[in-house]
């Protein structure tokens, strides 16, 4: 299921086996989707790729949030 989902994703955003693995890197992408197994092996491609979609996004702005946070220097 995780080469599976990887694959749709990539295409759909046009990505190359570097980006998606600096993409997983940073957004833990391929446990995700082992965790998720059973609700993705019931949904079509369309949803799937919704739901990894805010996934991602949610994930990367997490980092983003993270890495700004850390970057707080508090008197």
């Amino acid at each position: 299921m995780q080469i599976r989902v990887a694959n749709l994703y990539r295409k759909a955003h046009n990505l190359s086996v570097d980006e998606f693995l600096k993409l997983d890197r940073k957004t833990d992408f391929l446990p995700f989707v082992a965790n998720a197994y059973e609700p993705f092996h019931l949904t079509g491609d369309p949803g799937i790729l919704e739901e990894v979609d805010d996934y991602v996004r949610g994930a990367l702005a997490q980092g983003a949030f993270d890495k700004l946070q850390n970057s707080l220097t508090l008197p």
